[in-house]
């Protein structure tokens, strides 16, 4: 298990790497990749402001300029959060490398994996915006993939448009580099959490109800305290992600209502591959906050379906302690939003109320 773990966080850890935000190595310090990292994101937002400010007349690039942008927002503040959190997180990995579910790696690793792969080949996905120009060629962008380009310098002549381009190109890449490692990471975090409570049920159900009562005893207080592990790991969890989430709930609905705007122009507009991947982003979040969500409250029972009528009258107070313990069932919170399935609905439906008051 502790070797398929590391294959994951290797996994997360590259592209950071090449970020030069490998936060997860204890040692990690400011390197030219962070710098260039860090400068890349500076002249976005100044392009972006730029792009805005001579753009007020023209509804539709306008607004999906303000789209992408949103984006930049989104992971500059991020990115922010993932260093003023590093230590947090650091202490949330070391935390999963050494759980004990065992009997449920190859599941773990599996599901855990696919999810992983399946977060970078949709993200990756939004690189079909670098081929706009080919298929879908747009003169109020001058023909380029994005809505920004580098401050004062010329757009239409050579060699400038192509260093815009490559510009632009390299800004997609590294956005998709830092969501892939940090939404990556998250993922994990949380599906780890929900195997960690299908190991504790387990447990519960291979309880020996009949067993002698010092043997129950001594079962029954290390039930407790994987229980007790398994919150205060939830509890770290939400310590290290909450800001996160709630900048991912904020910026999603912002990104979805001026997308949408940008699609009632035009239907057929590339920007439906950056809102899907927008939206599938948030989808998969709140997904896994879901399962977490399933998983403990059903916790209570399966804790109640066991024999446990036939166990000493101070054990049954132990399970009577584990039920009441077990309640109200674990969720991550974005301070306003839990990170479950109605969250990611109701974000949905408020950015569709936003865009038909805009439109």
């Amino acid at each position: 298990m502790e070797q398929d773990i590391d294959q994951l966080i290797s996994f997360l850890r590259r592209p950071l790497k090449l970020l030069g935000l490998d936060v997860l190595d204890p040692n990690w310090k400011l390197t030219p990749l962070t710098i260039y990292t860090f400068v890349m994101m500076f002249v976005q937002h100044c392009a972006s402001y730029l792009f805005l400010t001579t753009h007020l007349d023209t509804f539709d690039v306008f607004t999906e300029c303000f789209s992408t942008s949103a984006v930049g927002l989104e992971i500059a503040i991020r990115m922010m959060l993932l260093l003023y959190h590093r230590e947090l997180l650091n202490e949330t990995i070391e935390t999963i490398r050494f759980q004990n579910i065992k009997k449920l790696s190859s599941q773990v690793f599996k599901l855990v994996s696919m999810t992983l792969h399946s977060i970078a080949i949709i993200y990756i996905s939004t690189m079909m915006f670098e081929l706009i120009p080919l298929v879908y060629p747009d003169p109020k962008k001058h023909n380029l993939p994005l809505p920004i380009y580098i401050p004062f310098l010329p757009i239409d002549v050579s060699p400038y448009w192509h260093l815009h381009y490559v510009f632009q190109t390299a800004l997609n890449l590294l956005c998709v580099f830092f969501l892939v490692a940090v939404d990556g990471t998250l993922v994990l975090s949380i599906l780890a959490a929900v195997h960690q409570i299908k190991g504790l049920k387990i447990l519960i159900q291979e309880l020996d109800t009949g067993a002698d009562q010092k043997v129950l005893n001594r079962q029954l207080i290390r039930i407790v305290q994987i229980h007790q592990r398994i919150k205060s790991y939830v509890h770290l969890l939400e310590q290290t992600y909450y800001l996160d989430l709630l900048v991912d709930f904020g910026l999603v609905c912002l990104i979805l209502c001026m997308g949408l705007n940008v699609i009632a122009v035009e239907v057929m507009h590339p920007i439906w591959f950056f809102l899907v991947s927008v939206a599938f982003q948030l989808f998969l979040l709140c997904s896994c906050g879901n399962l977490l969500l399933i998983e403990s409250d059903s916790l209570p029972n399966v804790v109640y379906s066991i024999d446990w009528y036939v166990m000493p009258v101070p054990e049954q107070k132990m399970l009577k302690f584990i039920i009441e313990n077990a309640q109200p069932p674990l969720t991550l919170k974005g301070i306003f939003m839990p990170l479950i399935m109605s969250s990611f609905i109701s974000v949905i439906k408020a950015s569709y109320s936003y865009f038909t008051l805009l439109h």
